[in-house]
């Protein structure tokens, strides 16, 4: 991934463009996380969005525990955080994370529109993604 100072770089850069909304990949290693996900939301500062993405790696249990740690961040939603054909370990995530405010997003490897029924249906979601 990048350095700190190149994640500092192009948020400065991106928010004098205008963005307002920024992701930062998760999942790999908690502590480093953390830290990245502090120097990121310092950079953005509170008026911005800040979205994370797990890239389907954890279980269940995973996300929830690690995205709790997360959530001094504020991040607007989790996206992937487990199988994409796990609809009901979507639900479960989605029903523990959107009590502290985290939404969750999936839906780009959403294999056909049944699955997705059922995502939004279980309000396994927050935020639907799907790649057309």
């Amino acid at each position: 991934g990048y350095s700190d100072e190149r994640v500092r770089s192009l948020c400065n850069k991106y928010m004098k463009q205008g963005f307002r909304a920024f992701k930062i990949k998760t999942g790999r290693n908690l502590e480093d996380d953390i830290r990245r996900a502090k120097m990121m939301r310092e950079s953005i500062g509170d008026e911005c969005l800040m979205m994370m993405d797990s890239n389907q790696v954890w279980d269940i249990d995973t996300a929830i525990s690690w995205m709790k740690q997360l959530a001094f961040v504020r991040p607007y939603f989790i996206e992937e955080p487990t199988s994409p054909d796990d609809v009901l370990g979507h639900a479960r995530i989605a029903q523990e994370l959107n009590k502290i405010g985290i939404g969750v997003a999936t839906g780009e490897m959403c294999q056909n529109k049944v699955m997705f029924k059922q995502l939004l249906q279980s309000k396994a979601i927050n935020v639907a993604q799907p790649d057309t």
